[in-house]
């Protein structure tokens, strides 16, 4: 059985997270501007009007919205899948890994750069990521959990 990772939720949730990381330092630049220029609107906008102002932070939200698209459609590769016994899905390296439910002997959680997921942790046979957006995550994880024996989830 397939369980797909809900990649359009992972997309609104990087856009939001790259407009904002992008856009607060920006408008911290132009405050700090501002009053480096002794309060002059005239010459901390010299480069750009405040007309132009909302469009130049409209281009930062498509800017983010494209490349959170281009990962999110990545991450959508993170299927996992269940056939014959085994867990098939993407290790650390984003490789794709086969590893057997009955060999798993620990799950814990990962997170990085606003990536965020649950290891299945098979020792000598390897790790696979599962994304927390992963559809029927809970039917899953308790599917994996009875037929490895692991309990730590």
């Amino acid at each position: 059985m397939k369980y797909n990772v809900l990649w359009i939720n992972i997309w609104k949730k990087l856009t939001k997270f790259m407009s904002l990381a992008i856009s607060i330092p920006v408008s911290f630049v132009f405050v700090i501007r501002f009053f480096k220029n002794d309060m002059s609107v005239e010459k901390t906008f010299e480069h750009i009007t405040l007309i132009q102002l909302p469009l130049f932070f409209l281009g930062i939200i498509a800017f983010s919205a494209f490349f959170s698209f281009l990962i999110a459609i990545l991450i959508r590769l993170a299927a996992v899948e269940i056939q014959d016994g085994n867990l098939i899905g993407r290790n650390y390296w984003y490789f794709k890994k086969t590893i057997p439910i009955h060999a798993i002997s620990q799950f814990y959680p990962f997170s990085n750069n606003g990536i965020e997921a649950i290891v299945a942790d098979a020792g000598v046979h390897g790790k696979v990521y599962i994304s927390t957006q992963t559809e029927n995550l809970d039917e899953l994880l308790e599917y994996l959990e009875e037929g490895s024996g692991a309990g730590n989830a």
